[in-house]
């Protein structure tokens, strides 16, 4: 989904959305058909990404931004695909997820990607 909030962090839905997007709001960016790469929810991922200080409990890797973050990163973090950070696996908000995912074959691979210039 867009990124929904204003350089004042207050939701105004001008995306069409007050909080989080369902998945399939907007039309996939990218020709596998892959829907809210950024900006919807933190990605939430198996990778550790450190300790937390207080509880010594192992911080798993969120990545990408949510729909309370920037795109510059002016306020809270930039919603961007190289954007990481670190939280315990008992923390729950309306801006963490998770994305299913499905191997595919070479062949599929392939006829995706034939008509991008690499």
């Amino acid at each position: 989904a867009v990124v929904s909030t204003q350089s004042t962090g207050e939701n105004k839905g001008k995306d069409g959305f007050i909080g989080v997007a369902p998945v399939d709001a907007f039309k996939p960016q990218n020709d596998f058909g892959l829907y809210d790469m950024v900006g919807n929810v933190w990605e939430w991922t198996a990778t550790v990404f450190g300790t937390d200080r207080q509880t010594g409990m192992p911080q798993y890797t969120l990545r990408g931004g949510s729909y309370i973050d920037s795109k510059h990163g002016k306020f809270n973090h930039k919603a961007d695909v190289t954007t990481r950070m670190g939280n315990t696996a008992d923390a729950g908000s309306d801006n963490i997820g998770f994305r299913c995912v499905k191997d595919v074959s070479k062949e599929e691979v392939e006829r995706l990607t034939a008509k991008q210039e690499l």
